[in-house]
């Protein structure tokens, strides 16, 4: 695993229980408005490789943190870029803890084999877009296919789970979230994250955050397919 950092301590990703988190390095997506392009552009990882923490060091580190912490997360930027994610989420559940992971779903197959093998018990999805208009975020050509497969499969699944989608008005219209609240309709949790213009890929990208009313009636509209919906900061 190319891990770029970790933090040790966490009561934020579970309430009332403690985590540590992994950060990845290597993103699938280009999307204009993401906020640590140095870990996302393969030029611009080169020069963060040379700081990565050995596998075994974060191992080690576990094993010291048996009786202090009950989840591992792992997220940014998308972990399913690992080559060896199932054998590092194996390592983490062998030694009792519980892992959750954060994807934007690109692999349907990988994320099918941790659930298959019960090596996940919390899943974070992105759905940044309605899907057949994804690559406007994206910024790539992908199989979408595989994305909507991914979302009917956590659906079905016995884990934990949540959607939440970055809103902007460059890209979203209240018609396109219907849209994107209508493929996930029945889902268990769904979080709106208003966009904040901090270092971003794209400097020339043109934004415009939703407001505190606008988001309000976003989460009143979502609460018609989802069953729990949240704004978060």
């Amino acid at each position: 695993m190319l891990i770029w950092a970790v933090n040790k301590f966490s009561l934020l990703d579970f309430p009332g229980e403690t985590s540590c988190i992994v950060f990845t390095v290597g993103c699938n997506f280009r999307c204009s408005y993401c906020h640590n392009p140095e870990f996302v552009l393969p030029e611009m990882i080169k020069n963060t490789s040379k700081n990565l923490i050995p596998e075994n060091i974060f191992f080690n580190f576990l094993e010291k943190r048996k009786n202090l912490l009950t989840w591992v997360s792992i997220c940014w930027w998308e972990p399913t870029l690992q080559k060896d994610l199932y054998d590092f989420c194996k390592k983490v559940k062998d030694m009792w803890f519980k892992v959750k992971l954060d994807t934007n779903w690109r692999d349907f197959d990988i994320i099918k084999n941790l659930l298959d093998d019960n090596l996940l018990d919390y899943i974070a999805m992105d759905v940044k877009n309605p899907l057949e208009d994804y690559n406007e975020i994206t910024k790539i050509n992908d199989n979408i296919e595989n994305y909507s497969k991914s979302i009917e499969i956590i659906m079905k699944s016995k884990v934990d789970y949540e959607f939440r989608t970055t809103v902007i008005k460059w890209f979203h219209t209240f018609e396109s979230l219907k849209k994107i609240f209508k493929l996930i309709t029945w889902a268990k949790k769904y979080y709106i994250q208003n966009f904040r213009n901090w270092d971003i890929l794209d400097r020339n990208f043109e934004w415009i955050s939703f407001s505190k009313a606008e988001l309000l009636n976003l989460k009143e509209m979502a609460l018609q397919f989802v069953k729990y919906v949240e704004i978060r900061d």
